[in-house]
């Protein structure tokens, strides 16, 4: 974008002074105005700075944009497209779907918003290129809540994601596509062809990997904060994204998770994924224990009244009979999480609102960064406003005001809150494999059931979030999985697993010995 040439005002910089907090007068106006417009022509030399790629034109990518019911009879994707990775690899042979948050070269980059329906990135994110370089195919990007703002995909501008097993029900979100498209693929009434991948990639701010996984029936596995690079997605809340895959079996998962999981310079926060064994998780599932071997802690907050009746007994019943093949439970408890609601609530809105009023520019990561993206996405945040659905703009004020009118204090608190979960979970796992849970307090609620603004849905009597027991794990930053363990009601639900923080592989085959289980029971 072009440097200005007419001079900045006094007025306009006692006015920026002013959203800052600070008091000009006058004189102190007009005199940051002089210097300010003395400094500014220099910048202009940043336009033409060598390796800079924003004035560049990006090559589209054949697609097929938003398409129609007879290749998307679920509106499972955004974007249909082939994009075919190295000729042998880990994952040679498998059609994988990305998440519409996660920049693929040439292909259009909507984050389930009109907004961004002209942004097209100049470079792939981390997670595409490793994909690729895995031998995957991509063969799409899918639809997901608007900003991956939701757990029903009822906020995304292009139409909700079916399910699968019900296409009069949600798919879940915000990983709404990633999870319909994975589970079209498998059991009976499956959608052969297009509409169906072995594995996709979801973001997980608060269970936008694992809701969807739960309600369409298939595995989805949120790893530990950081273990999986975020240079070139596009984030909702920093501190809470995790990048995971979606598959139908915990085997395909911990493939996926081992090809684009590890450190990667551009993102800082990978750093973390040095603790994991990345590249062996899928190998060491040959090592998975035997249910009596098991030792798991069942924590009381996440089978309390907020879950529904059918699923709370289908869930109990599943853990006793566990139990009665010799693993060893144990009642355990997790204090914070019923504030967990607000904790999340007020770390995602105020890292929503910071995020919007940078114009999207990732300055957590040191680059370097794709500036056709980033240009892009800067100029529709800054013209089309008006144009964001009415969740995105609703959390995203809501935030603001929480910065501007009480200085960010409950931001500051809820971290702290973090802090605290993590000893609880810390605790609750000492000497244990895992944590187990409904993933889900209900199965999947009719589309137009559950009202996204108000976190309610009268229609299955739901009175908390829908993610009440996915967020704490986000909080916490430590794994979590859900893996299908049958159905209630016809419909498919999930059971989740938590794990400590970077016992990636351990919780993996924790997952694979109840995928075995369930198969055998």
């Amino acid at each position: 974008m072009p440097m200005p040439t007419s001079p900045l005002s006094a007025d306009r910089v006692a006015a920026t002074a002013a959203s800052l907090g600070m008091d000009l007068s006058d004189a102190e106006a007009e005199r940051f105005a002089e210097r300010v417009n003395e400094e500014l022509p220099g910048y202009a030399a940043l336009d033409g700075f060598a390796g800079d790629e924003a004035d560049r034109d990006v090559a589209l990518r054949d697609v097929r944009y938003d398409p129609g019911p007879d290749d998307d009879p679920l509106n499972a994707f955004i974007t249909r497209c082939t994009v075919e990775g190295a000729d042998d690899g880990p994952l040679s042979g498998l059609d994988v779907a990305v998440k519409d948050n996660v920049a693929l070269a040439g292909v259009p980059l909507t984050c389930g918003s009109r907004v961004f329906e002209g942004v097209v990135p100049g470079s792939n994110a981390s997670v595409a290129d490793r994909l690729l370089d895995a031998g995957a195919r991509i063969v799409g990007k899918t639809n997901m809540d608007e900003l991956a703002y939701g757990p029903t995909s009822e906020t995304s501008q292009f139409g909700p994601v079916r399910n699968p097993a019900d296409e009069a029900r949600v798919a879940g979100g915000s990983s709404s596509g990633s999870a319909a498209a994975v589970a079209a693929g498998g059991g009976s009434g499956s959608y052969s062809g297009s509409a169906a991948v072995d594995a996709a990639l979801g973001s997980d701010t608060g269970g936008s990997v694992r809701i969807p996984a739960s309600f369409c029936g298939v595995v989805g596995f949120k790893p530990t904060w950081g273990a999986v690079p975020r240079d070139g997605f596009v984030d909702l809340a920093y501190t809470l994204d995790h990048i995971g895959p979606l598959a139908r079996d915990v085997e395909t998962a911990a493939l996926v998770f081992d090809a684009v999981a590890g450190y990667d310079p551009r993102d800082p926060s990978s750093a973390l994924a040095r603790e994991i064994p990345v590249g062996e998780c899928a190998a060491s599932l040959s090592d998975a224990p035997e249910v009596g071997d098991l030792s798991l802690g069942v924590p009381e907050e996440l089978f309390a009244d907020h879950v529904s009746a059918p699923v709370r007994e289908r869930v109990e019943g599943v853990v006793k009979s566990l139990a009665a093949a010799g693993a060893e439970i144990e009642r355990v408890s997790l204090p914070t999480v019923p504030e967990s609601v607000y904790v999340w609530n007020a770390i995602t809105n105020t890292e929503l609102a910071a995020a919007f009023r940078r114009y999207g520019i990732p300055i957590e990561r040191p680059g370097p960064f794709d500036s056709v993206r980033t240009d892009g996405m800067a100029a529709a945040i800054r013209g089309s406003g008006v144009g964001f659905g009415d969740v995105v703009r609703e959390k995203t004020i809501l935030g603001s005001h929480l910065l501007d009118r009480y200085g960010g204090r409950h931001y500051v608190r809820a971290r702290n809150a973090c802090a605290r979960l993590r000893e609880e979970f810390a605790a609750a796992l000492d000497g244990r494999d895992a944590l187990v849970s409904p993933t889900m307090p209900v199965v999947a609620p009719e589309l137009g059931a559950w009202q996204a603004h108000s976190y309610g849905a009268s229609d299955d009597g739901i009175d908390v979030p829908l993610a009440y027991n996915t967020r704490p794990a986000n909080l916490a930053g430590v794994p979590a999985i859900s893996v299908p363990a049958g159905e209630v009601d016809g419909l498919p639900i999930g059971v989740q697993f938590v794990g400590e923080r970077s016992d990636d592989a351990h919780l993996l085959r924790v997952a694979r010995t109840f995928e075995r289980f369930i198969e055998g029971s």
